[in-house]
C-alpha cells in the first residue's frame, strides 16, 4: 500500500467526506463514491484494500439497523454462497491485472451505475422459474465484480429487483451481501499481504471523515433537493468514470 504523504491524506479525507455526505444525503453507497476517485492517485487494488475495512464496519452498522428483516436471508443463500466463492477469485485477478485495465473496468461499471440511477431504471419484479439457477448466476457475477472492481451494485440490484424483494428486505439484503463480500475481500487481501504494518489502523482512520460526511448529509437532507444533488453527484461520477476509461485506454493503445 502507498505511503501516506500529507497530500494523499488530504485527498483521502476529502473523498471520504464526499462519499459520506452522499450516503447521508441520498442514501447512495460509499463504494461508488470513493473507490473511483482513489483509483486516480493510487493503484486500484490499493484503493480497494484501503476502502474495504472502513466500509465493512459501516455496513455492519447498517446491518444492525435493519436486523428486523433477518428472516429474509432465506431468499439469498445460493446467491451468497456462489458470490463468496468468486470474491477471492476477483481479488486475485485485480492484484494480478495491470492497473490501467482495472481502471478501465471501474470506469465502465461506474458509467453503468450512473446510467441506471439517472435513467431511473427499475426492472419489473418477477419471480424466476429457475430461481436457484438465477441466484447462482447473479451471485457469481456479483462476487467476482466485487472482488475485482468493487462494483457489485448492478448484479445485486438487478437480482433483488427481479426476485420481487420488498423494500425493507431489499435494504437488509443489500447490507447482508455487502458485509459478507467485504469481509471475504478483507481476508483475501490480508492473505496476500496487502496490509503492511500499521495499514489497518491507518485505514480505520478513514471512518472519521466518512461518519462526519454522513452526519452532515443527514443534517442537510431536508434542506437540499435530493434529486438535484443526486444528479450533480452522478454527473461528477460519470465524468470520473469517463476520465478513467479514456485516459487509461489512451495509455494502453
Amino acid at each position: 500500500m502507498p505511503e501516506l504523504s500529507p497530500s494523499i491524506i488530504a485527498f483521502l479525507f476529502t473523498v471520504m467526506i464526499f462519499g459520506g455526505f452522499s450516503k447521508g444525503a441520498i442514501g447512495f453507497g460509499l463504494i461508488v463514491s470513493t473507490v473511483p476517485f482513489l483509483s486516480i492517485i493510487m493503484p486500484p487494488k490499493d484503493a480497494m484494500a484501503w476502502m474495504a475495512i472502513p466500509i465493512l464496519i459501516l455496513n455492519l452498522y447498517a446491518l444492525y439497523l435493519t436486523r428486523a428483516e433477518w428472516r429474509e436471508i432465506r431468499r439469498v443463500p445460493w446467491f451468497l454462497i456462489t458470490g463468496a466463492l468468486l470474491v477471492p477469485v476477483g481479488v486475485h485477478v485485480v492484484v494480478w491485472l495491470q492497473a490501467d485495465i482495472t481502471r478501465i473496468g471501474i470506469g465502465l461499471f461506474l458509467l453503468i451505475v450512473v446510467a441506471m440511477r439517472l435513467g431511473g431504471w427499475n426492472p419489473a419484479k418477477a419471480g424466476f422459474k429457475r430461481e436457484r439457477l438465477a441466484s447462482v448466476l447473479w451471485g457469481a457475477a456479483a462476487g467476482f465484480l466485487h472482488g475485482s472492481l468493487m462494483m457489485p451494485a448492478p448484479p445485486v440490484v438487478l437480482f433483488l429487483n427481479f426476485s420481487g424483494v420488498p423494500r425493507d428486505a431489499f435494504v437488509f439484503l443489500i447490507s447482508v451481501s455487502a458485509t459478507f463480500f467485504l469481509l471475504l475481500q478483507v481476508l483475501t487481501f490480508a492473505s496476500l499481504d496487502a496490509y503492511t504494518s500499521g495499514a489497518v489502523w491507518q485505514s480505520l482512520l478513514l471512518l472519521a471523515p466518512a461518519v462526519l460526511g454522513m452526519w452532515f448529509g443527514n443534517r442537510f437532507r431536508q434542506k437540499i433537493s435530493q434529486r438535484v444533488f443526486e444528479r450533480l453527484v452522478m454527473g461528477l461520477l460519470g465524468l470520473v468514470g469517463l476520465s478513467l476509461m479514456v485516459r487509461n485506454l489512451w495509455r494502453l493503445f
